[in-house]
């Protein structure tokens, strides 16, 4: 990971990493998630804020509401003696744990969505199934964080569909550790059996079927666990 503090006697451009219209702590922000995804800060590893700031070429400031920030994704977790450490990877436990929590919620996300729907939203359903079968798929975090992006576009887009903004917000809190499923990852495996099933549910929402949207949406996350769990044990072999 180069330094993001900017040289402006080589590169006239270059001083966007202190001055971006984003904020020098969400750039900060997102240099951390790429070397927290890509396994550069090892899981279980400390991260101390000075050496972090050194390492980026940056104050400890946004290196401290950057961590901050990423405790509540769940990616780094903080204890009162020891601070900082990268979280361990999930366990199988704890990925059908989270999974679970998301049959709690989108199942019903979708039937809701899919009974107000017009064309006009199927369309953008659409578009979104479009921009997550186009996104590379790796290699590493950064040759697949659009593809991310991208996925979790279309289950914000079936949240906001719903109409209810406390949905939304719900969902929202889970994206960070949704991402941790793709944590073991050098490139996403399962792009097209996800791409295939969110098609599914939007062939549901065509049809205005709630019932069946929300029974898609439930074997699409039902197939994520599973697919999760694998690539974990492949890792770990």
């Amino acid at each position: 990971m180069e330094s993001l503090r900017a040289d402006p006697g080589t590169d006239p451009e270059a001083d966007w990493s202190l001055e971006a219209p984003r904020g020098l702590t969400d750039t900060v922000h997102d240099a951390l998630l790429e070397l927290l995804m890509d396994r550069s800060l090892l899981p279980g590893s400390a991260l101390r804020t000075q050496a972090l700031a050194d390492r980026l070429g940056v104050s400890a400031t946004p290196v401290r509401e950057a961590l901050a920030r990423l405790e509540g994704s769940g990616l780094v977790v903080r204890s009162a003696r020891r601070g900082y450490r990268a979280a361990p990877l999930l366990s199988d436990e704890e990925l059908a744990q989270l999974v679970d929590v998301r049959l709690l919620v989108e199942p019903g996300n979708a039937e809701r969505a899919c009974a107000r729907a017009d064309d006009a939203f199927v369309g953008r359903l659409w578009a979104a199934v479009e921009a997550q079968r186009s996104a590379p798929t790796g290699p590493g975090y950064t040759g697949f964080k659009h593809y991310l992006e991208a996925d979790w576009s279309f289950h914000e887009l079936v949240a906001e569909g719903t109409g209810n903004p406390f949905i939304v917000r719900t969902l929202d809190s889970f994206r960070g550790f949704v991402q941790r499923l793709h944590q073991v990852e050098e490139r996403v495996s399962d792009a097209d059996e996800s791409v295939a099933e969110h098609e599914a549910i939007v062939r549901a929402f065509e049809r205005r079927d709630p019932a069946a949207a929300g029974a898609a949406m439930r074997r699409h996350l039902q197939g994520v666990l599973t697919r999760a769990v694998e690539a974990a044990g492949t890792a770990d072999g």
